[in-house]
This record gives C-alpha cells, structure tokens and sequence, in this order.
C-alpha cells in the first residue's frame, strides 16, 4: 500500500511539473527600450475569489489592487521595463480591469487563474494568467503569480 501511494503521489509530483504552462514568446526589449507603460488599476474589478474545487483551511482574501500593484513593479524588476503603477488616468495609460479570480482546486494541486482586460488608447487586450501549484499555497502570492503572467501575456500581445 504504501508503494502504491508513493508511485501515486511521485507521478502526480511528475505531471503537475510537467504541466506548468510555460511560454515560448518572449518579450522584445528593443520594443520597450525606449517607452514607459502605465498601468492604472480599475476600480470597478473584481475583488473576490472564485474557489472551485476541494479545499481546507481558511481562505484569507487579499487587497487585490495592491497585490496588482505588486505584479507591475516585480514585472518591471524582472523584465527591465519602465513599468509603473497610477492613480491618475491619462490618455496614455492602460486602464487595467481584472475581470475573473478562479482558484481551482484538485487532487494534488492548485490553479489560481486570472483574466484582465487591459484598455490602451481605446483598444482591448484580453489577457488570461495562471499560476499552479502543488497544494493550495497563500492567497497572495499565488494571485500575484498569475496576474504578473497576465502582465506578461500583454506585453507579448502589445508588441506585434
């Protein structure tokens, strides 16, 4: 039985690593070199949580706007993009609307999934994020995972 168990539980380990989604595009930095992205968080976005699937423990809703706030500035410091947050709106700047949370729970891991509008200068990039993960993981750093691939599944869009 416990054979059983660890074969089990050692594929699982295997497939869920396998899965991570992982992105052949990658960002052109001659296209950002010269240009300043400013992201404005939407306050008519989602706040809440979808939770599907088995769980336990308590669930602790995080400040969503500043975990988004979060996610440009730890994109600017990887991506080496001048990305900033605002309060201000500008017709230059993204008006960034979180759509959907969905926490989706299984067996031996989680999907924390994220869809964003992102509105520049009249114009609509849907962008869908993910993160997943083995276990459930904090509320917090698994949004703010899935809504820097948001950030980057736009930049990849925004440049062609």
């Amino acid at each position: 039985m416990r054979k059983l168990l660890l074969g089990l539980f050692l594929t699982s380990v295997t497939v869920c690593l396998s899965a991570q989604s992982s992105s052949s595009k990658s960002i052109n930095k001659d296209y950002y070199k010269d240009k300043t992205l400013i992201f404005n968080y939407n306050t008519s976005s989602v706040e809440n949580f979808n939770v599907e699937g088995p769980h336990a423990g308590m669930f602790i809703q995080p400040d969503v706007k500043k975990t988004f706030e979060e996610a440009v500035s730890e994109m600017a410091k990887e991506t080496k993009i001048n990305l900033i947050n605002s309060v201000d709106s500008g017709s230059d700047h993204i008006d960034s609307k979180i759509l959907d949370i969905t926490w989706q729970f299984q067996l031996f891991s989680a999907e924390l999934t994220t869809k964003v509008n992102f509105n520049v200068n009249n114009q609509n990039y849907m962008s869908t994020g993910s993160f997943k993960n083995m276990g459930g993981g904090s509320e917090r750093k698994n949004l703010k995972k899935a809504l820097k691939n948001s950030i980057y599944n736009f930049l990849i869009e925004y440049q062609k």
